[in-house]
């Protein structure tokens, strides 16, 4: 007599717990997407990071010159290499004499882009000749 009232409560069950883990599935491949579309993001950060850090060493490279004549120059660089390729660095560069001593800030804009997102990092250099 029981048995005719416990009918059909294994499908109920079956069909609630496709639910649940339908949802998990979903709420789980969302956080994957998200945190991979911010991992690429923090990746262009960093890359506009170093292509700003790699202009103002090359604008100090040429402000203390191993060989030949210091310029102290406005240039953009377009790097080409592995790693910073779509990347490029607008440096300035001005010369100021202080108490005597020659000083030169360098100010160096990366930017880096890819596909729709881009990422601009800004890097201020001050030296003294010495």
């Amino acid at each position: 007599m029981f048995r005719r009232y416990q009918r059909g409560i294994g499908l109920i069950a079956a069909i609630f717990v496709i639910v649940v883990v339908a949802a998990l599935a979903v709420g789980i491949a969302s956080l994957v997407r998200s945190n991979s579309n911010s991992f690429a993001r923090d990746v262009l950060a960093y890359r506009a990071f170093l292509a700003a850090d790699s202009g103002a060493q090359l604008a100090l490279n040429r402000v203390f010159a191993p060989v030949g004549v210091p310029s102290c120059a406005n240039r953009t660089y377009a790097f080409t290499q592995t790693g910073l390729e779509g990347c490029l660095a607008t440096v300035t560069c001005s010369s100021l004499v202080v108490a005597g001593q020659q000083r030169f800030d360098v100010e160096s804009h990366g930017r880096c882009a890819a596909a729709t997102d881009v990422a601009e990092r800004r890097i201020d250099v001050r030296a003294t000749a010495p």
